[in-house]
């Protein structure tokens, strides 16, 4: 086993999926109407954020699609109406192989054009760790675990609705002004009894280190979490949530409609920590995303009305 020293773990105890290497990359798909599909990152691995464009020969009053058993749900930034675009993702826990992705697009007039082809899923290179954490962090008491089951209520409440439209624009841009360490997807074993999966990115920064926005949306929860800390997550529509964890001040409220870059708060140690830093999580759809992946696309601009840098009074 690899042992390197690792910093947090605010995720959920999950099964581990096997891995086999397989290579992935995109291919054209042509129809009387689709004129093609094609994606970013071209080779996707478990948990890859994917954004897929669809080029059609004509104009579109909607597209929609499937993929890994998710709908998709297309928008459109170009003025005729051919160009498509949806920002998804692969599970982390997806098994490698070749997926089905259906693409179908209502034309102009109501005709029906569709398209599917075969996306080929490689496996994460993931790392395993030992962590040790204070023991209620490993074996909650009653009050505890009636906390947890609090908070869950409270993430599913969050996660349950997003806008029909994305609240993002270009590309979203790291939280903190410090490296990130390849923790995503890493199994962990705490305390040398339980085995859980990091289902984000973790940023190390003193504590007090300003965290930012990585793309508009709005704030959808602001709570002190038991493995959490002080959270916030925002949605930035069409199911794409980012989540910020173990921060020691907070500086937003729930409903808050923020800019690209907005303070959210400070970086610290709150919840199942072993150490200051960021915890920044990507949720689509209920699987979570690798946040450096997503970090890395070049993603276009979108019809969302941007909302003024937020400010509150200190």
């Amino acid at each position: 086993m690899h042992v390197r020293p690792i910093l947090l773990l605010a995720a959920l105890a999950l099964p581990l999926s096997a891995q086999t290497h397989a290579p992935a990359g995109p291919a054209p798909s042509r129809t009387s109407a689709i004129h093609n599909i094609f994606w970013q990152p071209n080779q996707l691995h478990q948990g890859s954020p994917i954004f897929l464009t669809v080029e059609l020969e004509r104009p579109a009053t909607r597209v929609t699609g499937s993929f890994l058993d998710k709908r998709l749900t297309f928008f459109s930034t170009s003025t005729d109406r051919k160009t498509w675009h949806a920002l998804a993702g692969v599970d982390l826990q997806t098994n490698p192989g070749d997926y089905g992705l259906d693409v179908m697009a209502t034309l102009a007039g109501g005709h029906v054009a569709h398209s599917t082809q075969q996306v080929t899923i490689a496996a994460g290179d993931f790392k395993t760790g030992d962590i040790t954490v204070p023991e209620n962090y490993v074996n909650p008491n009653d009050a505890e675990q009636k906390q947890i089951a609090q908070d869950e209520v409270l993430k599913k409440r969050a996660y349950a609705r997003t806008a029909p439209l994305p609240l993002w624009s270009g590309d979203f841009i790291k939280p903190i002004s410090a490296p990130s360490t390849p923790s995503f997807g890493e199994s962990r074993i705490l305390n040398e009894e339980k085995t859980s999966l990091h289902t984000g990115t973790d940023f190390p920064t003193p504590e007090g280190t300003p965290v930012s926005l990585s793309n508009s949306g709005t704030v959808v929860l602001v709570r002190d979490l038991f493995y959490e800390g002080n959270t916030v997550i925002v949605d930035h529509g069409l199911g794409i949530f980012t989540v910020y964890l173990h921060m020691s001040r907070i500086d937003v409220h729930e409903g808050d409609k923020l800019a690209k870059g907005a303070k959210l708060g400070l970086t610290g140690a709150s919840g199942r920590v072993t150490g200051p830093h960021l915890h920044m999580g990507v949720r689509w759809n209920g699987v979570w995303l690798d946040p450096v992946q997503l970090l890395s696309l070049t993603l276009p601009k979108t019809n969302a009305h941007t909302p003024p840098p937020h400010r509150r009074a200190r």
